[in-house]
Parts: C-alpha cells; structure tokens; sequence
C-alpha cells in the first residue's frame, strides 16, 4: 500500500520542481526572451505529463502535511537550481 503513495509524492515532487522551474524562468524574463518560451513549454509539459500519464484519482493516505512539504522542497529546489544556472551563466 505505501509503495503507491512513495511513487505518488516522487511524482507530484518531480511536477512542482519543473512547474516552479517553469515559473521562476517567466519571472526572471524579458517578454520577447527564449527564457519566457522556455518556462511557458516547462510549465505546459510538466502539466501534462503530471495529468495525463496515471489516474490520479485514487484514494491514498497522503496527507496535506505530508504534500505541503514536498512542494516545498521541489519549489525550494528549483530556486536553487535557477540562482546557481544564473551565477554560472553571468560568469562568461
């Protein structure tokens, strides 16, 4: 029974990273940038394949708590992820 609900919190970690990821792009761009498209394709297909690849319609024991915290760590992490790709870029 948990093994279901891991994959579930694996997945919906992996869709806030890259949805966060996707929004932090849009709000560091310029309107007409390839960093605005970027995060626009990085929100649309993490929506999708979060959606559309199982039935998330199932009856699990995860609790809000529990999912609160790991949308944390995935916005958490695509923060990190974005300032470190910044300072690695403006380094050139």
């Amino acid at each position: 029974m948990y093994g279901m609900e891991i994959y579930y919190l694996i997945d919906y970690f992996l869709f806030t990273l890259f949805a966060s990821l996707g929004v932090l792009q849009i709000a560091i761009s310029k309107n007409t940038s390839n960093r605005f498209n970027i995060g626009v394709v990085v929100i649309i297909i993490a929506y999708f394949w979060f959606f559309s690849v199982s039935d998330r319609n199932i009856p699990t024991i995860i609790e809000g708590v529990q999912l609160f915290v790991v949308f944390s760590l995935g916005a958490s992490l695509a923060v990190f992820i974005t300032k470190n790709l910044l300072i690695m870029i403006n380094k050139k």
